[in-house]
């Protein structure tokens, strides 16, 4: 048997249908996900080596067949890592995470009649939107975390005739990822900031104060120089702390 079918044979059997379903949703506490997803990450980092080279052939199919979208590894992992210091130890963190790609027939939102842009006689235009990692976190200060991040692809297919007769067709992808902050702080720890309060500024931003919470919510989209490429994880940390810098630690009432 080889190493890596080996390593994957080892896993858990939920480990095991990650790898194989690319997907993972659920209620559980921090360390339980890093845990889960850590076992994953392990192997994935021994099935890349694998089909990098260096592997015997089977190794290498194997691998290929049982990939994991780097995701998981580059960014789910490392974030829910850093989230975890905050996470309240008694609170669980719900996480839904999908792999599969956005360019699946469920995911696709649009598709335009086709049209004519010479050379190309046939083009057609399909729009995807894709929410691969949303979660919901409970910080030890009160506040409810809650973010969605989205690929959205636009993907261009175009054909036309060459000068000899021959039907030749392409395919262009571009991506950008919207990245959705809502906070939820609890009003008897914290209150509305003062205009006048140094703080980052944010593509979108809006703040709502309730009776009991204030929710702010902060948005930004990134522009994918690949169709693979993945979003910072500073993208979605500086979008949480503008967040907070909506809100200031509330007065305490002398007795």
């Amino acid at each position: 048997m080889n190493a890596v079918k080996a390593a994957f044979q080892a896993l858990g059997q939920e480990e095991q249908e990650l790898v194989e379903t690319k997907k993972v949703e659920g209620r559980r506490p921090a360390d339980e996900w890093l845990h889960l997803l850590g076992q994953v990450a392990r192997y994935d980092e021994l099935a890349d080596a694998a089909r990098g080279g260096g592997h015997g052939f089977f190794a290498r199919r194997f691998a290929k067949k049982h990939d994991v979208p780097n995701g998981l590894r580059e960014f789910a992992l490392p974030l829910l890592t850093i989230l975890r210091e905050d996470q309240d130890p008694e609170k669980p963190l719900d996480l839904f995470l999908d792999l599969t790609g956005a360019q699946m027939y469920w995911k696709q939102v649009n598709r335009t009649p086709e049209y004519k842009k010479p050379p190309y006689h046939k083009i057609v235009d399909s729009f995807f939107a894709d929410p691969w990692l949303q979660a919901n976190a409970h910080f030890v200060d009160g506040a409810h975390v809650n973010f969605v991040i989205t690929d959205h692809v636009r993907s261009t297919k175009k054909t036309k005739r060459n000068p000899r007769g021959k039907i030749k067709t392409k395919v262009k992808n571009k991506k950008k990822t919207e990245v959705a902050v809502t906070l939820s702080v609890p009003n008897r720890n914290y209150a509305r900031a003062e205009p006048t309060a140094p703080r980052r500024g944010v593509p979108k931003e809006k703040l709502k104060p309730g009776d009991s919470r204030t929710i702010i919510k902060t948005s930004g989209t990134v522009q994918a120089q690949q169709a693979d490429a993945l979003p910072g994880i500073e993208v979605l940390l500086e979008l949480i702390s503008a967040a907070y810098e909506r809100v200031e630690p509330a007065r305490k009432k002398k007795l």
